[in-house]
């Protein structure tokens, strides 16, 4: 029995895909420009591929055109039809990165981790930008003055700390 051909588009849409994760955000977007629209209105395969494809294709826009808005949107497509992929809340993160909503990105990499807790493209981003400590006393607000100087007391003897041992 013959084995079943795989559609052009399907083979494009996946190497747009890998282009996004290889942050050649311009070639893929080409591609998605091309075969994505062929492939939303496919067969029930097809959509669920397209489904996915969204999430990067909205990380392409972001990263190339700037549309915030639009590419949050399409990220959001691919999170309602794959809501336990935690790479659609990374590709979500990385747009609210790039429209500079780091509290949005932080909620939603912290929702992938809840997903996938080893989850390494989540974690590497949150390597990259840091991570709060939680607060002195646990009890009172992040914002409360004396969470705040006790905060500050902390990182400056941390600061001391590290300088000493070089």
């Amino acid at each position: 029995m013959a084995e079943p051909t795989v559609p052009e588009e399907h083979v494009r849409i996946r190497e747009a895909i890998q282009l996004t994760r290889e942050e050649r955000y311009g070639d893929a977007l080409a591609l998605f420009e091309l075969h994505l629209p062929s492939v939303a209105g496919g067969d029930i395969a097809a959509k669920r591929l397209a489904a996915s494809a969204f999430s990067y294709f909205g990380l392409c826009v972001a990263m190339v055109n700037r549309k915030y808005a639009q590419a949050v949107e399409y990220c959001n497509i691919s999170l309602k039809a794959n809501f336990l992929d935690p790479d659609h809340r990374h590709n979500l993160a990385l747009v609210y990165l790039e429209r500079n909503d780091r509290k949005r990105a932080v909620e939603t990499l912290n929702a992938g981790l809840r997903l996938q807790p080893d989850n390494t493209a989540i974690n590497l981003v949150f390597d990259r930008i840091g991570r709060r400590r939680p607060p002195v006393i646990p009890f009172l607000g992040r914002d409360h003055s004396l969470n705040v100087w006790l905060g500050r007391m902390r990182a400056k003897k941390k600061v001391e700390r590290v300088s000493r041992n070089r």
